[in-house]
């Protein structure tokens, strides 16, 4: 006799027959304990966006986002694996769901990849490894515990606090008034707050204005009478009303239009239960997200908002429609990236590792192309397929596609889903739209929402019963369980080792002597996850050394280890360097390496040999 997982239930005696026929008693076992789970979870949700490394770390940005992020994930993943490990699926009520078994075989796919691909910078797959599976976790475990809609509002709630907060900070930025303030990131003149690029303070704004949409609707369906019901709604219409403005402020298109499609998809959510009630609240919300835009609008004279900047970049997207914000020809790029390697893809993380190489094929097929180098395909689409090949890209678009059809039919059955649902289908229409324009899969503090917002709605989307979840298959989740624990522990030393390199290489800058300075890159590159960024600091550790001995050997063995640096990850920094050095000292095999990456003007000749090869 087969026992369903599903028959289970929480806090009682649950009956499995063992190997050898004998049923055992066993008691329910939680997978994390719940204060320990909500705690970690709202760290990983609502502070990342916040924070920022500062000047005391190598990576000024990145790096505490990255531990405020993933650490938290990481944390729960090992206690879950564990207790799955140890007590089984029966008695931690383990699911996995078709979604998250497609995750998982992505994952798997992203870790046999460099038996068919050439994996230049292993640091680079690593982090990106890390990160993908720090995303599976987060879809995992939310999946399972995360059910309580209290939280759901009290994580809300912080993040919208959170895009407050930044807002001030980038109203002191753009004000150059962020000096006394160590705390905000040293960078006047920009309206991004702590989240350190536009793009993606602007999406940040739309998804906690979503946020905001969801909470004044959801209080629809409470007790309206209530005092701290009252209270907590007119905070929560003054924070719409902030973070609208700190959005209209980005001047983020890709934002803006991301909060129109999440709106409309909340909207057909409610229309398809026949809920005259929400519609009506979202319609409010709306009503006041365009009076802060008409606000901002007229205190732009005044200076007071950044209304002239949003309204040049809107009559330009609309006056170039074909260049999509200058990105057809970072896309056309992409293109050649993908079409030089169809199957295979180039590897997880290293798009930006192959950029100059496709441009250099664009440049060859369009001769209006101009020369520019970025990290990222500004489409997560198209870098997805670059990096995956075909086989990988289509996994992906088969899993979005089960997923749409599966909400559309929800929507055609008229099936009535939970608040917290409707938000989560939002959420995910937001950022699959801003992807089609930017980068918020590859901005950990982000893309976390997308698993948090999969989670929540796949319950209620994707809901069924699967023939895996047998308790047959016992021994395989047990197994899994303690993968997954065994993966925790090793991410955590492989970041911790991460941040120790992080702090070799900021000390390695802070020293003039030489040799202090080459022992602390040696102990960063002595670690998997600094490595490649150690190789760069060493490359021009000994040009400075090269600058002041002036001898030859130093200065061929600087350039070798630079053009080192660049044969593994390629970027515009080193190539510029390197075709400064090779121009100055004259090294033609050099300069013949490095021409074809570059659109030649009359500020960059050739060399007279090379003039008739161009």
């Amino acid at each position: 006799m087969k026992n369903s997982i599903r028959n289970n239930k929480k806090n009682t005696p649950v009956s499995q027959q063992n190997s050898a026929g004998t049923l055992l008693s066993l008691g329910h076992k939680p997978l994390v304990p719940s204060f320990i789970f909500y705690y970690l979870i709202f760290i990983s949700l609502t502070l990342p966006n916040l924070i920022f490394s500062g000047i005391s770390w190598f990576d000024t940005l990145h790096i505490m986002k990255w531990t405020f992020a993933m650490v938290p994930i990481a944390v729960i993943s090992m206690i879950g694996g564990s207790m799955l490990g140890i007590f089984g699926p029966e008695r931690t009520d383990f699911k996995l769901d078709a979604f998250g078994l497609v995750w998982l075989l992505m994952l798997v796919y992203i870790t046999v990849q460099p038996m068919w691909v050439n994996i230049t910078s292993w640091s680079t797959y690593a982090k990106e490894w890390f990160f993908f599976a720090t995303l599976w976790g987060a879809y995992l475990f939310c999946y399972n515990l995360f059910k309580d809609s209290g939280y759901h509002k009290v994580i809300l709630w912080a993040a919208n606090l959170n895009a407050a907060i930044n807002i001030i900070f980038a109203e002191l930025l753009i004000r150059n008034l962020n000096g006394p303030f160590p705390f905000i990131m040293n960078v006047p003149g920009n309206y991004i707050g702590n989240t350190g690029q536009q793009e993606m303070f602007g999406l940040w704004m739309a998804m906690c204005a979503m946020n905001g949409i969801y909470l004044h609707t959801a209080y629809a369906e409470e007790d309206a009478c209530s005092g701290k019901n009252k209270i907590a709604e007119y905070a929560n219409i003054f924070l719409l009303a902030f973070t609208s403005w700190g959005m209209w402020n980005s001047t983020t298109r890709a934002g803006i239009l991301s909060l129109i499609t999440g709106t409309i998809i909340i909207s057909l959510v409610f229309l398809s239960a026949n809920d005259k009630i929400k519609l009506k609240r979202v319609a409010q919300c709306v009503a006041l997200v365009i009076l802060i835009l008409a606000l901002n609008i007229a205190t732009g004279k005044l200076g007071w908002s950044r209304s002239y900047a949003l309204l040049n970049k809107t009559a330009d997207m609309f006056a170039n429609t074909s260049n999509f914000g200058a990105r057809a020809q970072i896309w056309k790029t992409s293109w050649e990236i993908f079409a030089k390697n169809p199957i295979r893809g180039v590897g997880i993380g290293h798009y930006k590792w192959h950029y100059l190489d496709g441009q250099r094929l664009a440049m060859e097929k369009y001769s209006d192309m101009k020369w520019q180098y970025t990290y990222w395909a500004h489409s997560e689409y198209l870098q997805w397929f670059a990096e995956f090949g075909l086989f990988g890209g289509l996994l992906l678009f088969a899993a979005g596609a089960w997923w749409l059809c599966s909400f559309v039919r929800t929507l055609t059955r008229r099936k009535s889903l939970s608040m917290e649902a409707s938000w989560a289908c939002a959420m995910l229409f937001m950022i699959w739209f801003d992807a089609i324009f930017s980068r918020p899969f590859h901005r950990i503090e982000n893309v976390l929402w997308l698993a948090f917002a999969f989670a929540i709605a796949n319950r209620e989307i994707l809901s069924g019963d699967y023939n895996w979840q047998e308790v047959k298959h016992s021994a395989l989740f047990r197994v899994l369980g303690g993968i997954i624990a065994v993966v925790s522990v090793v991410g955590l030393v492989f970041l911790s080792g991460g941040l120790a390199g992080d702090k070799y290489l900021r000390a390695s800058l802070e020293t003039n002597n030489a040799g202090l300075q080459a022992y602390r890159i040696g102990k960063a590159l002595s670690l998997p996850m600094s490595k490649d960024d150690a190789e760069e600091q060493y490359a021009y550790h000994l040009m400075a050394v090269a600058k002041v001995t002036g001898k030859a050997d130093d200065w061929n063995r600087a350039i070798s280890q630079l053009y080192r640096v660049f044969t593994i990850r390629p970027q515009a920094k080193q190539l510029m360097e390197l075709v400064n050095i090779a121009r100055q000292s004259n090294n033609q095999e050099l300069l013949r390496t490095l021409i074809p990456y570059l659109r030649l003007g009359p500020s960059m000749p050739l060399p007279q040999d090379n003039a008739s090869s161009n």
